[in-house]
């Protein structure tokens, strides 16, 4: 880069001209190395839809589920199905997996703040 620069002076460009050159190059640099740091990011980061998204999400039974009913999960309703026991309508319910279509779901236990 610095042979360009010297080329330069030898054409009689102006220092000011050099140093706004080498300004550019920088910047064009900076900014070419946050791209590629940014995809390299992208590419390495855990997959966020789908099933591995869903599980461990919390959500709001939005019908009674005796075991089946329907959720608003991630902002999107579901058929879920709950193993053990029921869910009344407006529980909160945390997802533990997926059968075929189905979100299965248990009930999510509150943790009330003993510090008052």
């Amino acid at each position: 880069m610095f042979s360009v620069f010297q080329g330069a002076t030898y054409y009689g460009v102006s220092l000011q001209v050099q140093v706004a050159l080498a300004v550019i190059a920088l910047a064009i640099a900076a900014i070419v190395i946050w791209m590629i740091y940014k995809a390299a990011r992208a590419n390495l980061s855990k997959i966020k839809t789908g099933k591995e998204a869903l599980v461990g999400s919390v959500g709001v039974a939005v019908t009674d589920l005796k075991p089946e009913g329907e959720i608003r999960v991630v902002g999107e309703f579901w058929q879920a199905t709950v193993k053990e026991g029921c869910i009344k309508s407006g529980e909160k319910v945390e997802v533990v997996g997926m059968d075929g279509m189905f979100l299965v779901v248990r009930p999510v236990k509150e943790k009330f703040n003993s510090l008052k």
